[in-house]
């Protein structure tokens, strides 16, 4: 009897484990003959091309990844991660912003939602329950990549984002702090761990963060993290 994808990728997914990261590969390859657009699948053969130094072939996985989940934040997030290798910047730039706005635009569906429930009392418990399945999945999704490579700092703040929405504020702390640990000039993992703190109620620990991403966001030139954390000092500094 034949394998199916499932058991293609669980055999790959063993494979990893055991370190033997080609017939991991080769076992991802055949299940997306067999599920051309299974997002796991996708996504985990992209890390996987990428951890080999397979970059270009990456890349193309990711945008397909992108094509089949136009909202997969993760696609955008390692896109940028593999454009940064390769050394192009501008595309590498271009895709982190993509992820930012997909994350922002599930913060502000979430809330809205929310809001609506608040306001008529008419939208159905099972809508709250979706909310809350989409947010374990991004969850899970971050953490499969942590998992694949665990010094990618792109995984570390897509998790930390994800707490951060999920008003999930200590966590995000954890998380956010891992994320600079492995890279201190991620700027928009300054400007999230800031606003994590002051969810904790830790302004002071947020003034010093956002000072210390201030600089690092200037010296790299991102703009979007640049304003957002100079908005965020200046109103616990009260010049807002």
């Amino acid at each position: 009897m034949s394998n199916s994808p499932k058991q293609f990728y669980q055999q790959a997914m063993i494979a990893f484990r055991e370190g033997k990261r080609e017939k991991a590969i080769s076992l991802l390859e055949e299940a997306v003959r067999f599920n051309p657009n299974d997002t796991d699948i996708l996504e985990s053969l992209g890390v996987l091309y990428a951890n080999v130094g397979r970059l270009e072939e990456a890349i193309q996985t990711m945008k397909r990844l992108a094509r089949a989940d136009p909202d997969h934040i993760m696609a955008h997030t390692n896109l940028s991660r593999f454009y940064q290798q390769k050394g192009l910047i501008d595309e590498a730039e271009a895709e982190q912003a993509e992820a930012r706005r997909l994350s922002w635009k599930a913060e502000l569906k979430t809330k809205k939602t929310s809001g609506d429930v608040g306001a008529r009392h008419a939208v159905p418990l099972q809508t709250t329950e979706e909310e809350l399945r989409q947010i374990e999945r991004r969850i899970q999704t971050a953490q499969k990549a942590i998992a694949f490579d665990p010094k990618d700092v792109l995984g570390y703040f897509t998790l930390g984002s994800v707490y951060l929405d999920a008003k999930r504020f200590i966590e995000a702390v954890d998380v956010l702090k891992q994320a600079l640990l492995r890279d201190s000039r991620h700027s928009p993992s300054y400007a999230s761990l800031g606003q994590a703190l002051e969810q904790c109620g830790q302004r002071e620990e947020a003034k010093k963060i956002y000072e210390e991403g201030i600089k690092v966001a200037s010296q790299r030139g991102d703009i979007v993290p640049l304003r957002r954390m100079e908005s965020r000092l200046k109103k616990l500094m009260g010049l807002l």
